[in-house]
């Protein structure tokens, strides 16, 4: 028994022995010693790999190191790298197939490795074979974060093609789709946007209201109200908080009164910043609720408040505006006014008297008939003129549309 037990003993020391020579020759990377490295240890499919990159660099012909990872691979046909390896050495000798065959077989062996996947979707992609690419992309685009700008531009150039990309690239993750939004957004791609977003809200999957804010631009820029009304009204269901945001029969301007933090943008108010005509929400200052909107002029010109809202209207509808608002000190020979234009005609149908000197909250009122093409209203504070030099503070509450109770014209 004790034989037996001082024999094993011999066999694991002799084991361990051979595993740290190995390791310590291959650690050199030094194409003799990693051969050493081989001789001790012919099972390790690492040190195979190691000479054939040592090859691949110094040696004469790619043949050895061809040689050296293809036993690397057939060793431990599970390690992508291996597999890798083995394309690049075809590359370079320029045996395309062969090339291709180990980058898929790469993928097999780590099918979720966003790296591997990398790989195998650019080589598809020089090979202009896309619909293989689009494969290894949505990988990456399931897999890693950071490359999901990257792989959609390649996706976008290899294609062009919005349908495919979306069935074969993008996998169900709405910052994904989101993502891609923008990219066809900065594209001006207005059809291809419409399918990701239809697509998007068909995943059933919650995200932030204020990601998709771009693509509203893109449609109020384009023309399609309608479109944009309609996605709207699927963001509030998608994002709960939007609903505080939509339009009632009572009043059709959003958030008329700025008790919600304003989106600066969709069919909230959009809003710029500049010190010369400066906006700040004022607690302390209101009409009614708790909140309204101040803005205050500091002595330059400005054409008015950089705030404006879209609203849209009906054709040939009438229409009933007011707004509530008050002044402190305002010196100029053009005070602020409240306007409704056609969005994209910039027809007007209301311009209110300016304010000017120090008031107390006033209504402002206007009736309107929208024209037979108007379906999209423009709600701006202006100056007319906007020229003279202008300081004070202007104060906005109470800011309502609704539709006429008796049309006419």
């Amino acid at each position: 028994m004790a034989a037996v037990c001082f024999a094993g003993m011999c066999f694991y020391i002799q084991a361990a022995l051979r595993a740290f020579l190995a390791a310590h020759f291959a650690s050199s990377l030094e194409a003799s010693r990693l051969e050493k490295s081989i001789r001790l240890e012919p099972g390790n499919a690492e040190y195979y790999d190691l000479l054939g990159r040592n090859l691949a660099l110094s040696g004469p012909s790619l043949d050895p190191a061809i040689q050296n990872f293809q036993t690397a691979v057939r060793l431990n046909p599970y390690e992508a790298r291996y597999w890798l390896d083995l394309a690049g050495a075809y590359q370079i000798a320029g045996r395309t197939q062969e090339q291709g065959d180990s980058v898929e077989q790469a993928a097999l062996a780590e099918p979720t490795s966003p790296h591997v996947a990398w790989e195998a979707a650019n080589f598809f992609v020089v090979q202009g074979d896309p619909d293989r690419a689009l494969r290894y992309f949505r990988v990456v685009l399931a897999n890693d974060p950071e490359a999901v700008n990257s792989a959609l531009q390649l996706c976008w150039r290899a294609t062009g093609n919005v349908e495919k990309i979306v069935a074969q690239a993008l996998p169900p993750i709405p910052e994904v789709y989101l993502s891609f939004l923008r990219l066809l957004i900065t594209q001006q791609e207005t059809v291809g946007a419409e399918t990701v977003w239809a697509n998007l809200v068909g995943l059933n999957k919650p995200f932030s209201g204020r990601l998709a804010l771009p693509y509203f631009r893109l449609l109020l820029t384009k023309q399609e109200p309608a479109a944009a009304k309609t996605a709207w009204e699927q963001l509030s269901r998608i994002d709960p908080s939007i609903k505080a945001y939509l339009p009632t029969r009572e009043n059709l301007v959003i958030n008329g009164g700025f008790e919600q933090n304003m989106l600066n943008g969709g069919f909230d108010w959009w809003y710029n910043t500049y010190p010369q005509a400066a906006l700040a929400i004022d607690t302390t200052e209101f009409r009614s609720g708790s909140r309204s909107l101040s803005v205050t002029f500091d002595g330059h010109s400005v054409p008015g408040a950089p705030i404006l809202q879209y609203v849209p209207v009906k054709p040939n509808t009438t229409y009933e505006f007011s707004a509530e608002s008050r002044s402190e000190d305002i010196d100029t020979a053009s005070g602020p006014r409240f306007a409704v234009v056609d969005a994209y005609t910039n027809q007007s149908y209301v311009l209110t008297d300016d304010t000017l000197g120090t008031t107390p909250w006033r209504p402002q009122r206007a009736r309107f008939r929208t024209g037979p093409d108007t379906n999209l209203v423009l709600l701006e504070i202006v100056r007319d003129p906007a020229k003279p030099l202008i300081r004070g503070k202007f104060w906005v509450d109470d800011v309502t549309l609704t539709e006429s109770a008796t049309q006419g014209s």
